[in-house]
Formats: C-alpha cells, sequence, structure tokens
C-alpha cells in the first residue's frame, strides 16, 4: 500500500449504538449533545491488549470503547493505492 494513502474510521457500532462522523449524539454520561468529529483506533495503546477505540466529540469529550467486538466503517482519505 502506498504511504499516502490512509483510511479513517466513518462509523463504529458497539452495543447496538452506532456513531457516525458529523452526526450529533448524545452518549450516557453527557451534559449535553455534541457532534462526532473523530473516531481514533488506540487498540495498540492500551495495556495486556485490551484494545479499545476512542470516539471524539466537538465539545472536547470522548467517549472511550474498550473492546475489540466493535463494527468500523473505513473509508479511503488522500493518496492512492498501489
Amino acid at each position: 500500500m502506498n504511504k499516502n494513502y490512509h483510511v479513517i474510521a466513518k462509523s463504529i457500532t458497539f452495543n447496538s449504538e452506532t456513531y457516525e462522523l458529523g452526526q450529533i449524539y448524545n452518549p450516557p454520561g453527557f451534559k449535553k449533545p455534541a457532534k462526532v468529529i473523530n473516531i481514533v483506533d488506540n487498540r495498540g495503546a492500551y495495556s495486556h491488549n485490551e484494545g479499545g477505540f476512542d470516539v471524539r466529540f466537538d465539545t472536547g469529550d470522548f467517549l472511550r470503547i474498550y473492546s475489540n467486538d466493535v463494527v468500523i466503517h473505513w473509508e479511503p482519505m488522500g493518496g492512492e493505492k498501489e
């Protein structure tokens, strides 16, 4: 794969809840609705291979998912495939 070719997570589904980039949600524990600005794959960052993802919102809040049992919709972003 070309090193200039990237993919981004457009949505993530966990426990029957789907969070999609650009959409507004009011996740449990949030005081007000917030828009999803990024979905980050942090599976390599946690100890003991617990896995995890961060759903980041425009309010500065984030929802951390400590699981690999998710469905991710990946989308190409820039660059070209080899």
